[in-house]
C-alpha cells in the first residue's frame, strides 16, 4: 500500500498524470526511500482506479503522442488516505517501506490521534528493551542484540518524528 499511500498523497495536492508523479517522486528523491518504477505506478494506479479512489479527470494530447490520462483523488481516496496512514501507525509497522510514506502524508490525516499512537508506541517499545533476557551465545544472541538495537533506533527516531509533528 505504500506506493499507494504516495500517490493518493500527491493527487490531494492536484491533479496528475502517473508520470508526472513518478516525476515528483524521483524530484523530491522518495524514489531512494522505496522503490518506483513506471509498472508499479500504472499498477498502484488501475487499483485505486478500481476501488474508486482516484478517477480520470481528463485525457491530454501532448505533441504528437497518445493520449494520457489525468487522475484526481475521490472523497473516497481522502478517506482511505487518511485510513492507510493511521493504520500504519496502528499496526507499529518498523518497516521503512511502509512507515516513510505513511510519514510524508501524515499531515493529510488525523494527526491528534496518530501522535497518541506514536506515543503509545514509544512507550511499548521502551518497556521492551527495558527487559534484559539471557539467550545462548551464538545466533540467538545476535538475533536478540538486533532486535534490541533495531527497537533503540526505532524509540529514537519516533520520539523525534513526535517533535517534528508537535512543531508543524
Amino acid at each position: 500500500m505504500s506506493i499507494q499511500i504516495v500517490l493518493l498523497g500527491l493527487l490531494q495536492e492536484k491533479s496528475y498524470h502517473p508520470y508526472e508523479m513518478k516525476k515528483m517522486i524521483i524530484e523530491n528523491k522518495w524514489d531512494h526511500l522505496f522503490p518506483v518504477t513506471d509498472g508499479n505506478i500504472y499498477h498502484a494506479i488501475r487499483k485505486l482506479e478500481k476501488h474508486e479512489w482516484v478517477e480520470s479527470e481528463k485525457e491530454e494530447q501532448v505533441n504528437n503522442r497518445p493520449n494520457r490520462t489525468v487522475y484526481r483523488i475521490t472523497d473516497e481516496g481522502k478517506d482511505q488516505l487518511s485510513k492507510e496512514i493511521q493504520l500504519v501507525f496502528e499496526q507499529r509497522l518498523k518497516e521503512p517501506r511502509s512507515l516513510y510514506p505513511a510519514t510524508l502524508f501524515i499531515h493529510l490525516s488525523n494527526v491528534d490521534e496518530i501522535k497518541k499512537m506514536i506515543q503509545q508506541w514509544i512507550i511499548e517499545l521502551q518497556e521492551e528493551t527495558s527487559v534484559e533476557t539471557e539467550y545462548p551465545a551464538g545466533l540467538p544472541q545476535l538475533i536478540n542484540r538486533h532486535y534490541s538495537d533495531t527497537n533503540k533506533l526505532y524509540h529514537k527516531w519516533l520520539k523525534d518524528l513526535l517533535v517534528n509533528i508537535k512543531k508543524s
